[in-house]
């Protein structure tokens, strides 16, 4: 039997392929609780004890502003912590499975970004996900890289949940309209995780880049209408610029992805982001 291993639990995409996987013996789920990834010894005795045939790493820092102030933690967690996923997948002859995102890109285009597009980052949080890309591209381990965006579900916190939370306490809300991206329901990315997993004819390499997001497109202010608009709920959104709405860390004017590759690779079939946003509302756990 395959035994896997997905780091992150309590994650948005840990918890979705936790919930497509329940109760299958051959899936371990960790929490950091559970294994620090960015604790070297911790790691090698865990996967000593417990070796698998698949690392599948959702752990990430991944608060962007934060980590303007807190580089060393984002980059002990998106570079060390894969580093240290690595060796022991190198120990055990193990595939890794590592999610990335769309802030490797300086987002300056307005071309759906490709797999081999030149990176760029504007912010400490994507320069740290991407020194994790490179440590994997130099590793001997043969390992995917799925670059993302916009992620959001039923779990954790993301932009439809913190949209819904905001209506309950204004009527009125500024969002951002010249930010142009997809938005990626974690769900859908958790099921193309395990369509990867059980594809017959893919042959495994070193660091094999994919980008991955909902079809369609969207600014943030579309994004935030069509959630309003399902939920039925009445509010005044108003645009705003990115200048308008200061951060501490600048966000990519355009990153939208390019799925041609995964959809050749895989033959994998991607919803538009509007099926997508209704499929998760109407499953609300919140």
């Amino acid at each position: 039997m395959c035994k896997i291993v997905v780091t992150g639990d309590g994650g948005q995409l840990a918890s979705e392929l936790k919930f497509l996987m329940e109760n299958n013996k051959s899936w371990t789920f960790l929490s950091i609780s559970d294994l620090d990834i960015a604790n070297n010894s911790q790691v090698t005795k865990y996967f000593f004890d417990n070796p698998c045939d698949f690392i599948i790493n959702c752990a990430a820092y991944t608060s962007v502003d934060n980590a303007e102030s807190d580089p060393s933690n984002a980059y002990l967690v998106n570079k060390i912590g894969v580093k240290n996923l690595l060796e022991v997948c190198d120990m055990m002859g193990s595939k890794f499975i590592h999610y990335s995102t769309d802030y490797v890109f300086e987002g300056n285009n307005n071309k759906p970004l490709k797999e081999d597009d030149i990176t760029n980052p504007n912010s400490v949080y994507g320069h740290s996900k991407l020194a994790g890309e490179i440590i994997i591209k130099k590793s001997n381990v043969k390992s995917i890289i799925i670059r993302t965006a916009w992620v959001y579900s039923n779990y954790g916190n993301n932009f439809v949940k913190t949209m819904i939370k905001l209506s309950k306490e204004s009527n009125e809300l500024g969002i951002v309209h010249d930010q142009i991206g997809s938005p990626t329901y974690a769900k859908d990315l958790a099921k193309l995780t395990l369509e990867i997993l059980s594809h017959k004819n893919y042959k495994w390499k070193i660091g094999d880049i994919f980008h991955y997001s909902s079809e369609g497109s969207c600014s943030w202010y579309e994004f935030a209408q069509e959630i309003f608009k399902l939920k039925k709920i009445n509010i005044q959104l108003n645009k705003l610029n990115s200048n308008d709405y200061k951060t501490k860390a600048k966000r990519p004017q355009f990153s939208l992805l390019s799925k041609e590759k995964i959809k050749k690779t895989f033959n994998f079939a991607i919803s538009n982001w509007k099926i997508s946003l209704k499929e998760m509302l109407e499953n609300q756990i919140l």
